[in-house]
């Protein structure tokens, strides 16, 4: 009974799934980790609100196309500044959303 289960383990489709499942289950712990990091503390009472918020996305680069766009599914785009792109009426779920992409550095309140 033990051989067949042992052989299966030793094939290589099997080997490269477990690899993958490890990798894919080690990534979502990573970011579930911290993605809470990235939010400004400052941002947390009025997350509770459940009211929509302006915030500013931090990139660690200068936002292109693509990221404006992405972030227009979340609230609209008021403004880029260097490396920040300004975000109004983003909902609560939309925060934590965004700080889940290992890309964003830090949400902060508009200033």
């Amino acid at each position: 009974m033990k051989a067949p289960v042992v052989k299966l383990l030793k094939h290589r489709t099997v080997i490269f799934l477990l690899v993958a499942a490890a990798a894919w289950i080690g990534w979502i712990g990573f970011v579930d980790v911290t993605a809470p990091r990235r939010i400004d503390p400052s941002l947390i009472p009025a997350l509770s609100e459940r009211m929509p918020l302006n915030v500013a996305v931090v990139l660690g680069f200068p936002p292109e196309d693509f990221h404006i766009r992405l972030f227009q599914g979340y609230g609209v785009v008021s403004g880029v500044q260097g490396s920040r792109i300004m975000l109004n009426r983003v909902s609560p779920d939309g925060v934590s959303r965004i700080a889940r992409y290992y890309w964003v550095q830090r949400i902060t309140p508009q200033s």
